[in-house]
């Protein structure tokens, strides 16, 4: 038995499934963590790709807000008389100090970024870099719904528009015809019947510019002669922009909707005083309280009552030739010219105005002639002629005397018009518009090289008067473009640009805001950024 235990076989051990797919498992594993893992590169990729785009997303919002605070900088800086004057000292086209790489901070001191406020250097200065860190003035253009006032016909307007860089005479003529000025109709302009045949057709303006653009509308206008080689709108050529003749920044560098004039002080909104005001004892008290001196104003009422007198010293007024005729002339035994002093005069305010002012340039060697006749014996009488010369005709005192008259005075009742046609801003005005208006070439020339030396500080700066003391224009010439030329401005355009010390976005942003007395408004506001920083290099 025991041998026969010791013999039988023995049971074989069950074959486990396992051994025969050794390593599958291993395999399958592999394959699962690899998933995994690639699942998790791409979900961390796309978490890193979100978080970038958030990341970069946040600092294009604080790039925009850095650029809108460039905006609302310049904008509290202009509109405010204090800091106009002091901070800016005047000077808001060229000052680095106040527009250039403007650094924002956070409460606790960190470096937010910086904006810095950006304009086009001044034309007519070839030494000037490619661009300035300040604004640009609307008044230093022309424009078109001012001229449209001044002369609904548009002959005014036509006259201006011929004389610019790259017009013609048919443009000219569809630009005053398409804002419904008869005089560009009648010099061959197109009308409703050329813009209703086009696809889609459309009718003539009729009427003034709501913007400069508006004028892609009209016949052969187009984006090269509106805007010139300036493709991104920075006021300078960047690579690319070289076009035949040289950069050009096209009409859009001449021409303006947004110029505006108040007629008041442009700080206080205190009224100007009207100088042909009927009620001389009225304007003469009005101009004592300016602290206009006492000899000035007795010449300015007595211009107006007995008109300019002649290189003889006789008075061309009316009463002076009546009677002439009431004496017979020849009944004169005698005629005197003796000079007068004013410091004795007495105004008669009993007498009527009859010579109104057309402008203060008027005043300026001119003398007045009151000329009397005194009965003589047997019958025989003389005739003495008194003659008074303006107080600024003496070469120490016509700076600040016509500045002076300037800073508060105007020729259109601001109680019946409290806003003027704006004019034309002598100080910043390129050239071209100044030659557009019809300034001869050479008087051109002075006010431009003149105007290079103006201290902004200055109030004669303020005002046209430096045309006679600094630019030595003649007197006959500032008679006759008086009515378009002023020194005062109030609409600015400015082009501010937000970005960081580090790479980063750069968004760029323009604006035109009107200063309105101390309470600025936003008349446009548009975003460049699409068009490029508008600088080669912003960085700090």
């Amino acid at each position: 038995m025991a041998d026969e235990a010791m013999q039988a076989p023995v049971p074989e051990a069950p074959k486990n499934d396992n051994e025969k797919r050794r390593g599958v498992v291993l395999v399958a594993v592999l394959i699962v963590v690899a998933s995994l893992s690639i699942v998790s590169y791409y979900f961390s990729d796309s978490m890193s790709s979100e978080q970038k785009a958030s990341e970069y997303g946040h600092r294009n919002v604080q790039a925009r807000a850095l650029a809108d605070s460039g905006i609302h900088y310049a904008t509290a800086l202009l509109s405010n008389p204090k800091s106009f004057t002091q901070k800016l000292a005047g000077n808001f086209w060229n000052n680095p100090d106040v527009f250039g790489n403007q650094a924002l901070k956070a409460s606790d001191g960190k470096l937010l970024g910086y904006f810095s406020i950006v304009a086009p250097a001044d034309p007519d200065d070839s030494a000037a870099a490619i661009c300035q860190y300040g604004v640009m003035d609307e008044s230093s253009k022309i424009n078109p719904n001012a001229m449209m006032k001044l002369d609904p016909t548009g002959q005014t307007l036509l006259d201006k528009l011929v004389k610019l860089p790259n017009m013609t005479d048919e443009i000219a003529s569809n630009i005053v015809a398409f804002m419904g000025g008869s005089a560009g109709a009648a010099a061959g302009g197109v009308g409703n019947d050329y813009y209703g045949n086009l696809k889609p057709p459309y009718r003539i303006k009729g009427g003034p510019l709501d913007s400069i653009d508006e004028l892609l509308l009209v016949k052969d206008v187009t984006p090269a002669l509106l805007y010139g080689s300036d493709a991104n709108r920075n006021g300078f050529m960047d690579e690319g922009e070289q076009a035949a003749e040289g950069f050009d920044r096209g009409l859009s560098a001449y021409l303006t909707v947004y110029s505006r004039e108040q007629n008041c002080d442009p700080f206080t909104g205190e009224p100007y005083i009207f100088i042909n005001n009927t009620d001389l004892k009225l304007l003469s008290e009005n101009l004592t309280k300016k602290q206009i001196p006492d000899d000035m104003i007795k010449f300015l009422v007595m211009y107006q009552q007995y008109g300019p007198a002649n290189a003889a010293g006789k008075s061309q007024s009316t009463g002076s030739s009546l009677m002439s005729l009431l004496t017979g002339g020849a009944s004169s035994s005698s005629t005197k010219t003796v000079p007068g002093d004013l410091a004795s005069y007495q105004p008669n305010y009993l007498k009527s105005l009859k010579y109104p002012l057309k402008s203060l340039f008027d005043l300026v060697g001119a003398q007045v002639g009151i000329t009397k006749v005194v009965p003589g014996a047997k019958g025989k009488s003389s005739t003495v002629t008194t003659v008074y010369s303006s107080p600024l005709n003496d070469l120490t005192r016509t700076a600040d005397l016509l500045t002076a008259l300037f800073t508060v005075c105007t020729f259109t009742d601001p109680l019946t018009t409290p806003e003027l046609p704006p004019r034309i801003n002598v100080n910043t005005a390129p050239a071209a518009v100044l030659t557009a208006i019809g300034l001869p070439d050479a008087d051109v020339v002075k006010i431009v090289e003149a105007r290079r030396k103006l201290d902004p500080t200055q109030s004669i700066s303020n005002t046209p008067a430096w045309l006679v003391t600094e630019a030595q224009v003649s007197i006959t010439t500032l008679r006759d473009f008086a009515p378009y030329l002023s020194a005062r401005t109030q609409v600015y355009r400015i082009q501010s640009i937000g970005y960081f010390d580090a790479k980063g976005p750069t968004i760029r942003v323009e604006a035109v805001i009107d200063t309105n007395i101390g309470r600025p408004r936003i008349l446009a506001w548009r975003d460049l950024s699409e068009l490029g920083k508008g600088l080669p290099e912003v960085s700090k």
